[in-house]
């Protein structure tokens, strides 16, 4: 996760909203002491809500389970890439005097995830990193965590993936790599994992920026050199293991985001408005893109005569789908936190049975392109209410898997068509009026 990780509105249009969604519901359950009273229950949903985009300054990357490899372009996010940084470890150090060196390979194995267009061949380049791979002094990688390396290419492969057929990707590297680690380890100038690290830090597998895809790798990949012995009925293969360290190895996701939308996204605190953007707001995995939500009119609920409470609060956003394809493909849920002004992150949205409140897909119209998620706010905006720095309160959403995904979510605004706007449902109960 990141590391630092709403407004007076017109008091009159919030009125005229509410009577215009007045309903008499003497069904509504709203307990016995209010049966025998003149209670009335509104249905409110035309309360302006707002949302914007801004990025987190960082996201925590450290033991993701799925490592991403990969670049693409995207007509609105624009250029996003992601590299690996890896560092070693193996436990052989010895190799019998009469093998010879066969090959070496890095092994990539496939985690099912991809991102884009898998149609193409992909290129990546492996360098040696020439700093000790150690987190950062919290105890974490991060999406902007990189290290020094030699631009002397340890292999520079292409490939055409196969990330749900295969279930691997193996790929040869130099032979003079292998040659020189084979001879270090034959002749005993390699003999344990410090001697080891001092010579062989790590790795960085290196997308090419014109790749058209991101693909999931477990971390259980490696590096794999061969070698044979010969003997009496012929040679004998064997190989040695160098595998990612899990601990140390981490994906580095950055973007590339001039003449988008996002070009002036500096810093955690900016905003870009859905006014500004398009009409929409955004998520992208991995780069940090998150959405921000505002509630600017909740303040309007103390101006209705008579005494009453909120009962009921749900937030509905749709997806412009305009922009969805099986290449480009979304989560079936969303995760929410609170915020403050400067989009710092304060808690996790929780709901009224202290369980983390998520957005999931609740509506879905296969007639009309209509995919809306629904997250109940009931509890937020009762604290947002009742805290003394309430005001400066807002929602951000991100999706389920935001540091190990490149997910691009776009989502309508206030200003789209009635069945797919940026909306929240309230249910508002008045008695003793």
């Amino acid at each position: 996760m990141p590391k630092n990780l709403y407004i007076l509105g017109s008091l009159l249009f919030v009125l005229i909203a509410f009577e215009s969604c007045t309903t008499d519901d003497s069904s509504f359950p709203v307990g016995e002491d209010w049966v025998n009273g003149d209670t009335r229950v509104l249905y409110i949903d035309t309360m302006t809500v707002e949302s914007g985009t801004f990025l987190f300054d960082s996201i925590q990357v450290t033991q993701t389970g799925r490592l991403l490899l990969g670049a693409y372009r995207d007509s609105v996010f624009g250029s996003t890439k992601s590299k690996i940084f890896s560092r070693l470890t193996n436990s052989v150090y010895s190799i019998d005097n009469d093998a010879t060196f066969d090959s070496i390979a890095l092994i990539l194995r496939y985690d099912n995830y991809f991102y884009n267009d898998t149609l193409s061949p992909q290129r990546i380049k492996i360098y040696p990193v020439t700093q000790d791979i150690v987190a950062e002094e919290d105890g974490n990688y991060y999406n902007t965590s990189t290290f020094d390396y030699d631009k002397t290419s340890l292999g520079d492969v292409s490939f055409t993936p196969r990330p749900i057929r295969d279930d691997s990707l193996h790929l040869l590297l130099h032979a003079d790599f292998g040659q020189k680690l084979f001879d270090e380890l034959q002749d005993n100038t390699i003999n344990n994992s410090d001697e080891f690290l001092n010579s062989y830090p790590g790795i960085l597998l290196d997308p090419d920026e014109d790749n058209t895809a991101i693909l999931g790798f477990q971390s259980t990949s490696l590096i794999r050199l061969y070698y044979s012995i010969e003997n009496e009925t012929g040679s004998t293969e064997d190989v040695i293991d160098f595998a990612f360290d899990a601990s140390n190895t981490f994906h580095n996701i950055s973007g590339q985001r001039q003449d988008t939308y996002f070009t002036n996204l500096n810093d955690q605190k900016d905003l870009v408005t859905a006014e500004q953007a398009g009409g929409d707001s955004y998520i992208q995995s991995g780069t940090g893109l998150a959405t921000r939500i505002a509630f600017p009119n909740l303040s309007g609920l103390s101006g209705i005569e008579g005494s009453g409470t909120l009962l009921y609060a749900q937030l509905g956003i749709s997806l412009n789908t305009h922009e969805l394809s099986d290449q480009l493909h979304v989560g079936d849920s969303l995760v929410a936190y609170i915020v403050d002004q400067r989009s710092q992150i304060l808690s996790t949205l929780y709901d009224y049975d202290g369980n983390a409140a998520y957005g999931v897909i609740t509506q879905k119209e296969d007639e009309f392109p209509i995919l809306t998620y629904t997250l109940p706010i009931h509890y937020f905006l009762d604290q947002k209410a009742a805290n003394f720095n309430g005001e400066n309160w807002y929602l951000a959403l991100i999706s389920k898997n935001f540091n190990q995904s490149v997910d691009r979510y776009i989502f309508n605004g206030n200003q789209a068509d009635d069945d797919s706007k940026l909306k929240i449902k309230l249910t508002y109960a008045i008695y003793d009026n």
